[in-house]
């Protein structure tokens, strides 16, 4: 209990996967803050994922990648 972990997301739409996991993590003690994602697709899932209190670092967006 009260363990930092970090969600680690290969792809982040709408952060829906993430924000599940972090619950999860959650509800069984974890402090979870922050999800790290390799591209971020920016479908509004920073938006969610903000909302749902976390922050979300990608080495990648989708803009620069394309």
């Amino acid at each position: 209990k009260g363990t930092k972990v970090t969600v680690l997301e290969d792809v982040v739409t709408s952060g829906g996967s993430a924000i599940k996991a972090a619950e999860k993590l959650r509800d069984a003690g974890y402090v979870v803050e922050r999800v790290v994602t390799i591209v971020d697709r920016q479908e509004g899932g920073s938006d969610a994922l903000k909302e749902a209190g976390l922050e979300l670092k990608s080495l990648f967006i989708l803009k620069d990648l394309i």
